[in-house]
């Protein structure tokens, strides 16, 4: 008697190999997706509060009325309170680009900061 696996054994554990692998694959595409998400919402707070900070320095810029002043983050780096080329987008790798809206809420008296992602201009 020949020893040995039969095409039938060998069939069935190459589709169990695929079907682990699909499983995988789906998983670890979920995960990096998960992961571009949170990385993005950590840079918008990263950016805001950044904002925040200068607001702080430069309160005679900001808006006392129903306008909204636009802080991009070029003048942010300009002034030293972020590191621009740090910044990437998470769903393509390019350039971030994109400005803190800064308005004031007069019925809670504080400003509201609210990172807006645009084109970069090349």
């Amino acid at each position: 008697m020949k020893k040995g696996f039969t095409l039938i054994e060998l069939l069935v554990v190459i589709v169990l190999l695929g079907i682990v692998a699909v499983l995988v694959t789906t998983s670890v595409i979920s995960i990096m997706g998960d992961s571009r998400s949170s990385l993005s919402s950590t840079q918008k707070n990263t950016l805001e509060e950044a904002a925040k900070q200068w607001g702080m320095i430069h309160a005679d810029e900001l808006p006392l009325d129903d306008s909204v002043f636009s802080l991009d983050i070029d003048r942010l780096a300009d002034d030293g309170f972020i590191d621009s080329s740090d910044l990437q987008n998470p769903k393509d790798s390019s350039k971030l680009c994109g400005a803190v809206e800064i308005s004031f809420d007069k019925e809670k008296n504080q400003y509201k900061y609210n990172f807006t992602e645009k084109d970069c201009e090349n």
